[in-house]
């Protein structure tokens, strides 16, 4: 049920997404790229519980970032965020823009496909338009299997989906969402199920953001659990079969996302057969599926969901910060541990980005912060 939010309540749901967001990417980065059984090797059988020293990753780029870092998932989450707010809206030219602002400032952990697009676009922004690409220029089909369709415009999707679709009817904001979401992920990502997992991904993350039910106060924990999951299910599967049928003649690609997410539902009761039918790769058709998934299974346990799905392996920072956006969308603040915020480097900076987006989606400015949004206490800055 879709109730018109409150600035205070809308961003305390912007508030906990992106934090959450962050705090998982930054518990999952010392473990990308392990298995399952050798996380569970590496931290003496205990699996993730806390942030980890990054030294241990296997990714070159993160070993040097003290305990707590976040990664590039957070980095893009926040690119599509301040893009946002200094637009006043969507604006894909600005968005690209933003994009080559952060490659230029650090591109650490990027994947080889957004690079390449944010090189693209900053030759054609350095020549006048006269060679590289204009961001409103999709992004050339994958010369390859398996190219082009990683997690870039997953990563990218939450500022946009709370922007669009928290608090907002379904139906009214669907298709303005919808051109939104895959006109970002074209822009650096040219397999079109980039682009629809992403749109899944927000649905899923506005349908984990919405109001209970008034009938659900008569259920009990597993029932109200399920109901949440039935609803979320029922609007992203419907969500991105949608895209699928609007964009059926674009680049068309085998399997549908929508296949592989029918998949992950049908494991969501079992996290062992999910892992191995469904996978936590690098692909957007294997880790936003198992994200979503996972969610599901614990709709009201941020802590418990993301812990699930880092130590389940491989993608574990970018599976970490799905899972955290669309339980921390659910559960503000408060849902998250306390000593997980605290450990958070740069909390306080990535809460004043998801507050300039609340400010500016309700029509403040951002000198108004302190008259019109409820106060939260700064972390201390690590």
């Amino acid at each position: 049920m879709i109730v018109p939010l409150t600035l205070t309540q809308f961003a305390q749901k912007v508030r906990g997404a992106f934090v959450a967001a962050a705090v998982g990417d930054a518990l999952g980065v010392p473990v990308e790229r392990y298995s399952a059984e050798e996380i569970l090797v590496a931290t003496g059988g205990e699996g993730v519980i806390g942030y980890l020293e990054p030294s241990m990753t296997r990714v070159a780029d993160t070993q040097g970032l003290p305990k707590g870092s976040t990664s590039d998932d957070t980095q893009l989450m926040r690119v599509t965020a301040r893009s946002l707010t200094r637009s006043k809206g969507f604006n894909l030219h600005d968005q690209g823009l933003c994009l080559v602002e952060e490659f230029e400032r650090s591109k650490f952990g990027w994947g080889g496909t957004t690079k390449a697009a944010a090189a693209a676009i900053k030759q054609w922004r350095d020549t006048d338009g006269k060679e590289g690409r204009n961001p409103e220029t999709p992004a050339p089909p994958p010369t390859a299997k398996r190219r082009s369709i990683g997690n870039g415009p997953s990563m990218k999707i939450l500022a946009l989906a709370a922007y669009d679709l928290i608090g907002r009817d379904e139906q009214a904001s669907e298709s303005v969402f919808l051109h939104h979401a895959v006109n970002l992920g074209l822009m650096t990502h040219g397999d079109i199920r980039a682009s629809i997992a992403s749109v899944a991904l927000g649905h899923a993350i506005a349908a984990f953001a919405e109001e209970d039910e008034p009938e659900w106060a008569r259920l009990n924990s597993v029932e109200r659990n399920d109901a949440i999951a039935k609803r979320v299910m029922a609007r992203t599967m419907r969500c991105a079969v949608h895209a699928e049928n609007t964009y059926r003649l674009y680049r068309q690609a085998t399997p549908r996302f929508s296949e592989r997410l029918a998949e992950a539902f049908k494991w969501r009761h079992d996290a062992k057969s999910l892992r191995m039918f469904v996978n936590t790769g690098f692909s957007s058709l294997e880790s936003v599926p198992f994200a979503i998934a996972t969610a599901l299974r614990h709709p009201r346990n941020v802590s418990g969901a993301i812990s699930e799905g880092i130590n389940a392996g491989q993608d574990t920072d970018t599976i970490g910060a799905m899972i955290g956006g669309m339980l921390g969308s659910r559960t503000g603040l408060e849902g998250i541990p306390g000593e997980w915020i605290d450990g958070l480097r740069d909390s306080d900076a990535i809460l004043a980005d998801a507050d300039a987006l609340c400010l500016m989606t309700y029509g403040f400015d951002q000198n108004d912060a302190k008259r019109v949004l409820p106060s939260w206490v700064p972390v201390t800055r690590h």
